[in-house]
C-alpha cells in the first residue's frame, strides 16, 4: 500500500472500526520479521489536528493493550474502506 493510500485509509477511519497494522516480531534471516495484529480505533487524532495521521488502537487483552496505526503500519481497515472520506 502506498504512503497516499495509507493516508486516505487513515483519515476515512472512525472510533470502533478494526484496524490491522504490522508489528516487528523478532528477527529472522532477512533481518525484522513482522506480524498482522488487529484492534479497535478508539482515539483518531487526524479529527483535530489533520496534519496527525495517527490512530490510537486498543489491542484487546486483559488490560487494553495499545497500539498505534499510522501511514508506515497500516494494513487494512475494512470498514473504512467502505466509507467514502468527506
Amino acid at each position: 500500500m502506498s504512503n497516499e493510500e495509507a493516508a486516505n485509509l487513515i483519515r476515512r477511519i472512525e472510533v470502533g472500526d478494526r484496524v490491522t497494522i504490522r508489528v516487528p516480531n523478532g528477527i529472522g534471516r532477512n533481518g525484522v520479521e513482522y506480524k498482522e495484529k488487529t484492534g479497535r480505533a478508539v482515539i483518531c487524532n487526524h479529527k483535530r489536528d489533520p496534519s496527525n495521521l495517527t490512530v490510537a488502537l486498543n489491542m484487546g487483552g486483559p488490560h487494553g493493550t495499545p497500539g498505534v496505526a499510522c501511514v508506515e503500519n497500516i494494513v487494512k481497515a475494512p470498514a473504512a474502506a467502505r466509507r467514502k472520506l468527506t
